[in-house]
């Protein structure tokens, strides 16, 4: 539920604000030609951060309060 609601109030954010949109974009854009020059490692290591990233948090919303 976290996550969902973290992309819903940030795609509120690039909805209404163009310069954060545009900011996003072309750091996105970037970053993929960043990709692309070093493929596959550089997927290879993108997933591998995804999952770690999802571990995480994943483990920090489990552990009681």
């Amino acid at each position: 539920m976290r996550g969902f609601s973290l992309c819903g109030l940030g795609g509120g954010f690039l909805m209404i604000s163009p310069k954060l949109r545009q900011d996003v974009t072309q750091a996105f854009g970037v970053v993929a030609h960043n990709m692309e020059l070093y493929a596959p490692y550089s997927y290879i290591g993108g997933v591998a951060v995804l999952f770690l990233g999802l571990a995480i948090s994943l483990y920090r919303g489990a552990q009681p309060r």
